[in-house]
């Protein structure tokens, strides 16, 4: 699953990179958080971007929480001109995470969703835009659920000695609420 999405990732950057614009970007709310992030987007028409957005904690926000995250979001530009002013877009979320001590329990998992997004994009110069963003979608997970001091690992383990998932679910939720700095490279 990982290899084909990177390999389809690669296609669609080297499919007519020569006339696009190409932008870089961080989300400065997750930055705040001590989670760096980054994204490239690039055009993929008149008016639709491909956004593909990546993060990593190891203590975010001086806690025991670990993530790591990349967000692909297709876009179109209401305006009919890529990367500027309103935008619907589709938005998908593949995540690993831990997150300890959190009511005495620690919560160790993956996730994935899909949902619909809407933002704004705002030109401050004419290479550099803020992009205010919210999303709502679907998301599954499944995780290890333990309380702290259990030794889950040695305990809860499938036939060949790997610890398994013991807490599966769904639900409802934000995928991604941000406001982006964004550089136009071309």
């Amino acid at each position: 699953m990982k290899k084909l999405l990177f390999i389809l990732t690669i296609m669609m950057f080297t499919a007519k990179a020569s006339a696009q614009m190409i932008a870089v970007n961080t989300d400065v709310a997750m930055d705040a958080c001590m989670a760096p992030s980054l994204g490239v987007e690039l055009t993929l028409g008149k008016k639709s971007t491909l956004n593909i957005n990546g993060l990593y904690a190891a203590n975010m926000l001086g806690k025991d929480i670990r993530l790591a995250a990349v967000q692909p979001e297709w876009r179109v530009y209401i305006s009919g001109r890529p990367m500027f002013h309103h935008y619907f877009g589709a938005i998908g979320l593949l995540a690993s995470y831990k997150f300890s001590h959190l009511a005495d329990k620690v919560y160790d998992g993956d996730a994935m969703g899909i949902g619909l997004s809407y933002g704004y994009v705002w030109p401050v110069t004419q290479r550099l835009l803020i992009d205010f963003h919210t999303s709502l979608g679907y998301v599954a997970y499944r995780q290890k659920e333990y309380f702290v001091g259990d030794d889950y690992d040695r305990h809860y383990t499938n036939e060949e000695g790997n610890p398994y998932a013991n807490a599966t679910g769904s639900l409802l939720m934000p995928l991604r609420i941000s406001i982006s700095v964004s550089y136009i490279l071309k």
